[in-house]
């Protein structure tokens, strides 16, 4: 050891050469305080947590440098559930310690890494204090509540144990009660709280089963098997060579013993024990998945009922501000009264006939959609014709566009892709509706025209162009014209107004200016 006034090294009769001070009721102080490590060591290592608890405060009491024995305090602090008295501990001793390594930095850096376990003593203080008021108060079935919750987060908190047990208790439920009174003994089991407990229910500790909590309270902590004892006091003024020779007789005989005994105990304890916690695994797995699977098929259900409801919702009071399908058909049946076509068919893009709740409302919207869509058609397409002619291209898409949402012409689709060339803009699109013509109108003027002034290409080449686009095979001209009557009677979309001469002059005059 060292001086403890000059920091010198000192000699077996514990008297300093350098300085004069008489260093041994300083030196019997720390053996004392090593003797009652010790003790709280081995009884820390047979599970006496609140027994070593006791003896490691005792030697602090000695020798408050003791670093040893605040890290194991620490641990078992920690092996206790109480994770905030056991960090304090581990940041004294780090502090006791600015040279040699020290475990505790070990212990601080694991728990630092990970916020939540901060989280969790916070939570675990805040609802133990709580359940404590509550069992003061009388309320014990918010008290039990409140050490659920502190059990489901710290499952190896002794005292939460200890409380919940005497809640049942006064419950008048003493099964409970010896249940977690076993789980407390599981974890501390020399605690003689839940020992007192016991006794006063007519239980015998020592015939007691051990158990542990349902859903696996912490396994032994391999930081208690790791500590080592420290060298136990010695009287300087005795002989020591019988102490070697007894320490070396001990030793053999606890090597021996380990591998005769202790080591195969130990593999087949590993072995139930990790069997116990595979099986536990799975089981919990298995619960999850099958959990999930039915929260995703409840999600499905609900999804699909939210739909429906916001459909029918949408028919009676509208969305985002907008008309209902009721008003929009109310609305159109008084432009169609009044002959007012196109706003009748604005109304009626509106609705949605399948979700019309009544069949009145339905044949009403049947009766005015053929008539409405094609006047409206006809006398949008007109308007926006009127202004391509006078070269309005801007006014004259407008109209035509809302003319191709009531029916699909060919002629209305070319001066539509007519107009995106003029205006350069969306020439991709109206790339898409030439090759459509070409590919699908029938119509060999209107082919003619969408592949000289719209695409600026002689016709082969143009539907050369189109059927690779749409993904086929280019065709012959002679094949193309038998078949484009056929094409024509058979094609979805079919022309409002035809080509005339006149429409073909005044897309050429377009387009050379």
């Amino acid at each position: 050891m060292k001086c403890i006034k000059c920091g010198r090294p000192v000699g077996a009769s514990r008297y300093c050469n350098a300085c004069g001070f008489d260093n041994k009721h300083i030196a019997k102080a720390l053996n004392t305080a090593d003797y009652y490590y010790n003790i709280g060591l081995e009884k820390a290592q047979m599970h006496d947590l609140s027994g070593a608890e006791i003896y490691l405060k005792k030697a602090l009491n000695y020798n408050k440098s003791h670093k040893n024995a605040r890290n194991l305090l620490g641990l078992v602090y920690n092996e206790m559930g109480e994770g905030g008295k056991a960090y304090i501990q581990w940041k004294i001793s780090a502090k006791l310690s600015s040279v040699e390594e020290n475990v505790a930095n070990l212990y601080i850096r694991q728990m630092e890494e990970h916020p939540a376990v901060f989280e969790e003593i916070n939570e675990t203080a805040k609802k133990y204090n709580t359940a404590l008021s509550y069992a003061k108060q009388g309320s014990d079935d918010l008290a039990m509540i409140q050490v659920k919750k502190v059990l489901s987060i710290t499952p190896n908190f002794v005292n939460a144990h200890l409380l919940f047990a005497l809640l049942h208790m006064r419950a008048g439920d003493n099964i409970s009660a010896q249940t977690d009174l076993n789980n407390a003994l599981a974890i501390d089991r020399y605690n003689t709280t839940a020992r007192k407990y016991l006794n006063e229910m007519g239980e015998t500790p020592d015939t007691v089963p051990e158990k542990r909590p349902a859903d696996a309270l912490k396994p032994d902590n391999e930081n208690l098997r790791n500590v080592r004892p420290v060298d136990h006091y010695e009287d300087p003024n005795k002989e020591t060579w019988k102490q070697f020779v007894y320490m070396l007789i001990g030793l053999a005989i606890g090597v021996v013993a380990m591998f005769v005994l202790v080591i195969p105990s130990v593999k087949a304890s590993v072995s139930v024990d990790y069997n116990n916690l595979k099986k536990e695994y799975s089981q919990t797995t298995n619960k999850k998945d099958a959990e999930i699977s039915t929260l995703k098929d409840d999600k499905k259900s609900l999804q699909k009922k939210n739909k429906k409801l916001t459909k029918r919702l949408k028919v009676y009071e509208g969305s985002k501000g907008e008309d209902s399908m009721y008003d929009s058909i109310l609305k159109a049946s008084q432009a169609y009264s009044s002959g007012n076509y196109v706003e009748c068919a604005k109304h009626l893009l509106k609705v949605d006939k399948d979700s019309l709740p009544s069949t009145t409302a339905k044949n009403l919207y049947t009766s005015m959609k053929d008539k409405a869509f094609q006047n409206a058609a006809a006398q949008l397409y007109n308007s926006g014709k009127a202004s391509f002619d006078a070269y309005k291209y801007q006014d004259a898409l407008d109209d035509l566009e809302q003319s191709y949402k009531y029916d699909k012409s060919y002629n209305t689709e070319y001066h539509i892709a007519m107009c995106y060339k003029y205006l350069n803009k969306n020439t991709d699109k109206a790339q898409e509706y030439f090759y459509d013509i070409i590919n699908n109108s029938g119509d060999s003027e209107l082919i003619r025209k969408a592949a000289n002034l719209g695409l600026d290409m002689v016709i082969n080449s143009a539907k050369e162009a189109a059927a690779k686009a749409k993904g086929g095979s280019t065709t012959t001209d002679s094949k193309s014209d038998a078949t484009s009557s056929s094409d024509s009677s058979t094609s979805k979309k079919s022309s409002t107004k035809s080509t005339t001469e006149e429409d073909f002059g005044a897309d050429t005059s377009n387009s050379n200016n």
